[in-house]
Formats: C-alpha cells, structure tokens, sequence
C-alpha cells in the first residue's frame, strides 16, 4: 500500500487580469470589421447571448410543465480554477446539458472552492424555470439547442475561472446538503420537480482537514482505507453525508485531470465506496 504525500494540487486563485491595450495601428481594421461585429452581436442577442454581459437564460426556458420534469443538480467541487480546468469541465458537462434542453429539465448548478467560503451559485442555473429547446423545424431546434449547450458551458466556465480555491477543500460541504437542496427547490411555488439526477464533479481528492471524513491527507491507497473513510461519512456520529434517497448520482471528475497513480487509485476507491452508500442508482 502506498501512502498519499499530497491530497491533490489545488490551483491558486486567479484574479481577473487588466485587458491588454490594443494597438493604434488596428483602429482602422476594426472600424472596417465594426458593421460585421454588430451583425454577429445580434445573432448573440438572438440566442440569448448577450455582448459583454451574462447569457440571457430566459431564451433557453420553457413554460412550466404540465407534469413533472426532471431535475439536473450539478455540483463543481473546483481544485483548479486554471482556463484548462474550466474547458475540462465544461466539455464533461456538454452530454448532461444536451439532454436537459431535448427532454426539458430543471437545471441547479453550485460550486465550491474550498475553503470557508460559501457556495457560489449561478443566476441562470437557479432551479427555478424549465430548461429546453423545442422548434417546429427540426433542423432550427439542432442549431438552437447546440447554441444554447455553447452557452450554458460559457457560463460554467466563467462560473470555473472566477471561483477562488482554498488550499484546503473537499466535495463534502457540496454533497452534505443535497437532499435538503432537492426539498427546497420542489418546495418552490409552482414547481412540478420529479426524478433527479445529481452530477458531481470532483477529483476525490480532498484536503479538508482531519474532521472531514473524506480529507485523503495521510491516507494510504487502499480499499480497505476508502471504506474505513466514507463509512465515518455515513455514521450517525459524524453525520456529514446521508443517502439521496430519490436521485441518482454521476461522479464525472474523478481522474479526469492530472494525478499520481496512488491519487488516482484512492479517488476510484472513494468513488465506489460513495456508490454504495449514496444512492441505489450511482456511477
């Protein structure tokens, strides 16, 4: 067995730099191309995308469903706030938001940093309004909806790159309160919430100090470890994670990024150990 040095490289915060000085000698250029960018902007408008400002989410909204739909909980337990984490995550949330938008779903999204700071939600993926993309034509619904997915990863990746990473974090605080997350949001005037789906991404490499159950500091790289750790997690005396009891669960950080192979290895651990305590439907 081999003992973990290191819980994982958590990125250092970044702060959103100045914009770099354009040279006088393209004024001309761009004054050529401005009609050109005016035309692109209002497509933008058009699909909900505004220049310069958040995505207008409303263009990608339903009316309330005559039955319930589904819910899309989305959890970014954010290690790295870096431009390449942000595309990685991004792009691994593509297949969810697609589906959302075709079948027409509730969308929450939270992340965390680490640290002692709160959870940064988003002011378009509230979990307040029906998501989904329907046309008459199918091959305008196509480009719409591939429009709106472009958008809504815009928006994680925004979300990504302006969250500041403690050097101490794990997903628990995230996980901790989702079925208290779940009661809110189908407790809301006129929501019609069914099944949920909770897609969570983290790389299971948690630094969160000795009284989180799932800080892998010290830890060695064994089966026996990651149960010994997630059944602490479970247990009436620490009571830090319970069972979702009417949701599935998607684990799509894990491994995805840069790691040695005694982190991988605790993390794919982790990952089955939480399966089979947090819901009947987990992968």
């Amino acid at each position: 067995m081999t003992r973990l040095r290191f819980s994982r490289p958590r990125g250092s915060s970044r702060l959103p730099g100045s914009s770099r000085p354009r040279a006088t000698s393209l004024l001309a250029a761009a004054l050529l191309v401005a009609p050109a960018l005016a035309g692109c902007q209002t497509m933008d408008t058009m699909l909900g995308k505004k220049a310069d400002g958040p995505i207008d989410c409303t263009s990608y909204q339903d009316d309330p469903p005559k039955s319930d739909a589904p819910l899309l909980l989305i959890y970014l337990d954010i290690s790295d706030n870096s431009p390449e984490s942000a595309s990685r995550i991004s792009e691994n949330l593509r297949p969810y938001f697609e589906g959302a938008l075709r079948e027409g779903q509730y969308i929450r999204l939270l992340a965390s940093g680490g640290g002692d700071a709160g959870l940064t939600s988003s002011d378009c993926l509230d979990g307040g309004a029906l998501f989904k993309i329907d046309r008459n034509n199918d091959t305008r619904e196509e480009k719409d909806r591939n429009a709106a997915v472009d958008a809504l990863t815009e928006e994680v990746d925004h979300i990504v790159q302006s969250e500041r990473v403690s050097p101490t974090g794990s997903v628990t605080k995230l996980l901790s309160g989702t079925n208290d997350e779940i009661a809110t949001l189908r407790a809301a005037p006129g929501a019609r919430i069914g099944a949920v789906t909770v897609v969570v991404w983290t790389d299971l490499l948690g630094s969160g100090g000795a009284s989180d159950c799932l800080n892998v500091d010290g830890k060695k790289a064994s089966v026996q470890i990651a149960e010994a750790m997630v059944r602490r997690c479970f247990s009436p005396e620490a009571q830090q994670l319970t069972p979702i009891t009417d949701g599935k669960v998607r684990f799509i950080g894990v491994n995805a990024g840069p790691a040695t192979k005694p982190q991988q290895d605790i993390a794919r651990y982790l990952k089955g150990e939480l399966c089979r305590r947090i819901s009947s439907d987990c992968g």
